[in-house]
């Protein structure tokens, strides 16, 4: 029996009770006329999962959800509205064979700038999620990407949407919705469901249930044992650790997610419709949450600029390891806003024009110079892991350095021209470039300077001398902690095949 929606004229406090499970259809079709939007084998650098012995799945998921309000409430929000109407899509990559699963489902949230995509999860980890049996999954989190989705392929996804159950006359209209399809449309709409969605999903996938893709299908399945909350998603990753996740809850009194890894953008977003951003010194943007999280930062997020307008310096506090506070922040040296040549995990051309009608290519190779972040990416994950499961700290990491205050604060480098402090590798400490910084309408951009034929014969007299160098640079960025060592030869053979001397 359908529900109908509530609304509150005096706001409710939420309570901690289970998550109930989203009802679940599927798996669609994959066929030659109708196939998942950012699926596998139609990337921009195609994937064939069976080589991995992977399958890929897509499911369309509802449920009821609330509309909540944050930013003028205090620590936690409380709810405006609930039992409003969700209906949208997760895609699932898991091993075939139940036995390859590992105890690891990652949940990474549609990056939606653009087109939607999955870059921070999928897009830098994909090759290291396929060797250890993890799964992951997708899910869409914005009408404006659902919108497009309909243009992708209306029949397939003609159910989905987050239609507002606010009343008209009450709701807010005091901003543009990120992710909305147009400022008309705004208050038709209502992103704050996904929230509830995404503690709904994760309980799914925890729970031995036929509705679990990963545990039904009419075969015996593994479950997930743990979750963890991923992705670039501007701000709604965080919001919801912060906010939302100290009350999601399993059936079995477990907490939905059981830790998050967060790229790019730190501070608490919009939970609902009508609401502002938090200012940069509100304290609730130095995310506190009940299970383990870390942060993975570019200097183009500690330093802002462009579109990409957030300052993460501001949102700092110390790394820690006491219950609710289990945390850490790691700022990569050197490391721009984004890597292009990394969103080859991208829909291709084909796909993108059907979806936003901007058939986009992206370069499949990296630019000579380009540090490649991932990398890091990859190894914090790791740690996350094994924090989760065995209770392990993560590795800390000094902090870029930086002078100045907010929003003038800059970087403080060294002799050529780059970073101090934070997350180090090769491509800083035997550097044989400059990145600078340049804040353009896009966002802010990475400029790398080669240095001069002069300078790299002062710097390293013979190629042997650099090779050396960088050998030892990867040795300790992996004892630090930030590289693991399947990742490290790529390192020592790029630096052996790279004529700096020429």
């Amino acid at each position: 029996m359908m529900r109908k929606p509530v609304y509150y004229e005096e706001l409710q406090e939420i309570e901690i009770a289970p998550v109930p499970i989203p009802e679940v259809t599927g798996p669609l079709p994959d066929t030659v006329n109708s196939y998942p939007f950012n699926a596998a084998h139609r990337q921009q650098r195609p994937i064939n999962l069976a080589d991995f012995g992977y399958v890929e799945e897509e499911y369309i998921i509802s449920g009821y959800a609330n509309v909540y309000e944050y930013h003028d409430v205090g620590l936690y929000p409380k709810i405006r509205c609930r039992d409003g109407r969700y209906c949208t899509r997760i895609l699932i990559r898991r091993p075939e064979k139940p036995e390859k699963q590992s105890d690891f489902a990652i949940l990474e949230i549609f990056n939606y700038a653009g087109a939607e995509r999955a870059f921070a999860g999928w897009g830098y980890c994909s090759e290291y999620m396929l060797s250890r049996g993890d799964v992951w999954v997708g899910i869409t989190m914005k009408q404006g990407a659902i919108d497009k989705l309909k243009n992708f392929d209306a029949e397939r996804y003609e159910r989905l949407g987050f239609p507002n159950p606010v009343p008209k006359e009450k709701r807010r209209r005091g901003r543009t919705v990120m992710g909305a399809a147009n400022v008309e449309d705004e208050g038709e709409f209502e992103n704050g469901l996904a929230y509830d969605a995404m503690s709904q999903v994760a309980a799914l996938l925890k729970a031995k249930s036929p509705q679990n893709p990963l545990y039904g299908n009419g075969i015996t399945g593994k479950a997930a044992r743990y979750v963890i909350g991923m992705g670039a998603s501007g701000c709604d990753l965080s919001l919801y650790a912060a906010a939302l996740q100290p009350f999601a809850m399993t059936d079995q009194k477990a907490p939905c997610f059981d830790g998050f890894h967060i790229h790019m953008t730190g501070y608490p977003g919009f939970i609902s419709n009508g609401e502002t951003r938090f200012e940069a010194n509100d304290d609730r943007c130095k995310i506190m949450t009940n299970v383990p999280l870390v942060w993975t930062q570019t200097m183009g997020d500690m330093r802002g600029g462009g579109v990409h307008p957030s300052y993460s310096y501001m949102y700092r506090w110390p790394d820690s390891d006491l219950p609710g506070r289990q945390h850490r922040q790691y700022e990569i040296a050197g490391a721009a806003l984004g890597m292009d040549w990394d969103m080859a995990v991208c829909p291709c051309a084909e796909d993108l024009q059907k979806y936003d009608g901007e058939g986009k290519e992206y370069p499949l190779e990296r630019t000579d110079g380009e540090i490649p972040f991932h990398y890091v990416i990859r190894a914090v994950l790791d740690h996350l892991k094994r924090w989760i499961r065995e209770g392990v700290p993560a590795p800390k990491s000094a902090y870029l350095e930086m002078e100045g205050e907010y929003p003038d604060a800059d970087f403080v480098l060294d002799e050529h021209g780059n970073p101090r402090g934070g997350v180090r590798s090769p491509y800083v400490d035997v550097p044989t470039c400059t990145y600078t910084w340049k804040d353009d309408p896009g966002a802010v951009r990475n400029i790398i300077t080669p240095f001069s034929p002069e300078k790299l014969k002062r710097l390293y007299p013979t190629h042997d001398v650099y090779v050396r160098k960088v050998v030892v640079s990867v040795m300790e960025m992996i004892g630090k902690g930030f590289l693991l060592p399947e990742d490290a030869a790529a390192i020592i053979l790029e630096a052996m095949d790279t004529a700096v001397l020429e």
